[in-house]
């Protein structure tokens, strides 16, 4: 009687055992289908495998500008794509893109596109298409401004040389002009006026008057500058203070 239980316990046992051999060979066959199926998934194409980030950097006469992307109108510059990791670099294609409303134009194919002298609207890029060699592409986005610095007409009140009679009573008249040929900066310039080596930032204004001067040489100087901070500078005005009036009123 013994023998006969013992026996249909290891019966037993071993259906128990190829049961769980069954189920691990299901499992492990259902894993690899599983593994073989997602190898055989295709990248998804909208989304860059190589490139982390582009970052847009721009040259005139040598001199970069990558924080405002800034150039002047009558003179070329290169506009340079840098891409990260840098080892990608040489199986990229990039293309410089003018977009205006739905429509782009594909203006370059480099790493680097030259804009023209004097340029129109259409020669100058405002994004950036790299892609891979299967297809995924990173896009960048920006604005590149033309700007043309302010100026100062050469004509002051007073003029250089000019001789002004009274003292330190007497008021003076500051006048000067400026101008900008960009629209955008219109009214929006910012003038310094410097007497005898004082700063007097006084705005938008183009005209004030000042007292307090003593008998003598006097000088004036005058620097405007728009919200790009290019800026232009007049030569330093000379002007002599004759009393005649004895330091009365």
């Amino acid at each position: 009687m013994e023998k006969k239980e013992t026996h249909n316990l290891r019966k037993c046992s071993a259906g128990m055992f190829k049961g769980f051999r069954l189920v691990c060979g299901a499992v492990f066959f259902v894993a690899l289908t599983a593994l073989f199926g997602c190898l055989d998934l295709p990248d998804d194409p909208n989304v860059s495998q190589n490139v982390e980030r582009v970052d847009i950097f721009l040259f005139q006469d040598g001199t970069p500008d990558s924080t405002l992307l800034k150039i002047r109108p009558n003179d070329s510059a290169v506009v340079r794509a840098a891409i990260y990791p840098r080892q990608f670099k040489y199986s990229l294609t990039f293309h410089w893109l003018y977009c205006k409303g739905d429509s782009a134009t594909i203006i370059g194919d480099s790493a680097e596109y030259t804009i023209p002298a004097s340029p129109n609207a259409s020669d100058i890029p405002n994004a950036l298409e790299v892609s891979d060699e299967v297809g995924n592409t990173l896009r960048k986005d920006f604005v590149i401004n033309v700007n043309m610095a302010p100026m100062l007409y050469a004509a002051t009140i007073p003029a250089d040389g000019d001789t002004l009679y009274g003292n330190k009573h007497t008021s003076i008249q500051f006048k000067w002009k400026s101008y900008d040929y960009d629209s955008f900066d219109e009214n929006k310039l910012q003038h310094t006026l410097i007497i005898d080596g004082t700063e007097y930032p006084v705005s938008r204004l183009t005209e004030i008057v000042q007292s307090g001067f003593t008998e003598g040489k006097h000088t004036f100087q005058i620097i405007v500058q728009d919200s790009f901070g290019d800026a232009d500078t007049l030569a330093p005005r000379t002007f002599y203070m004759l009393d005649t009036l004895g330091g009365t009123l």
